[in-house]
């Protein structure tokens, strides 16, 4: 590939897009909850594509028609068994949080794939909390990846994970409060706590209790929780911010 930059000028102003952490979490959360949900200025992406589908899959209705507002009809905490097979493409954030929502799923089973890079993705961890959680997983080839074949009921209990990559305890925390128990959650290693503080916040934002010492090595998650729909923005992406506030410095005053 040649590219071949001449020189140009800049002018106007640009809005930074959402994020997909976070709308991939208010779309699980808008999916699950009692009654509609509005979420402004989500992230259009095939990940948060990905997400869309998902939820719609376990029963949400969700309208996507205008690229600034979605809205959600939730589940009232009960997701369905999918009538088709869940293919989260290339999104890694959709799959292992929903793996943990077909957990919750008290009938039939939710078989769950994507790309060729998902299905290298390991899950081994994760599978192994469910299981001690209450769940029924099967890694079709036998290797804790994916195709995977999930089914519930999450009746709560303690798990222990060595979280590698956060997204293995935020899937948990976002679908722990509608077990029907108290689900403990043990966490001797957690990289990217930012990002569990993020699912922290939302849960926060909806009243869901979810209790945790200091260094967020304990979680206690209370089950038969809910919440209401809700509406709220997204958070805008600050690292996509960079290559605009990059081309910003470049310029003459």
């Amino acid at each position: 590939m040649y590219l071949h930059a001449e020189k140009s000028t800049l002018k106007g102003s640009v809005a930074i897009p959402g994020s997909k952490s976070h709308t991939i979490r208010a779309l699980v959360l808008a999916a699950l909850a009692h009654g509609s949900s509005k979420i402004l200025s989500p992230l259009e992406s095939l990940d948060t594509r990905a997400g869309v589908e998902a939820c719609r899959a376990f029963g949400a209705k969700i309208d996507t028609s205008d690229p600034n507002c979605w809205l959600v009809d939730g589940v009232n905490g009960q997701p369905q068994a999918p009538n088709d097979v869940i293919n989260v493409g290339n999104s890694g954030t959709t799959l292992y949080i929903i793996m943990s929502t077909a957990a919750l799923v008290r009938e039939g089973w939710t078989v769950i794939t994507g790309d060729a890079q998902i299905r290298r993705r390991p899950c081994d961890k994760l599978i192994h909390a469910l299981h001690s959680l209450g769940a029924e997983i099967v890694s079709t080839r036998g290797n804790c990846l994916c195709p995977l074949v999930i089914r519930g009921p999450w009746r709560g209990g303690c798990a222990s994970i060595e979280a590698i990559t956060s997204q293995w305890v935020s899937s948990i925390l976002l679908n722990a409060p509608l077990a029907s128990g108290e689900t403990i959650l043990n966490v001797p290693l957690l990289n990217e706590a930012p990002y569990v503080q993020m699912t922290l916040d939302w849960l926060k934002r909806l009243n869901v209790q979810v209790d945790h010492n200091a260094d967020m090595s304990e979680f206690r998650i209370p089950g038969g929780q809910a919440w209401c729909g809700f509406e709220r923005p997204v958070a805008a992406d600050f690292s996509s911010a960079t290559f605009f506030l990059v081309a910003g410095a470049a310029l003459d005053a």
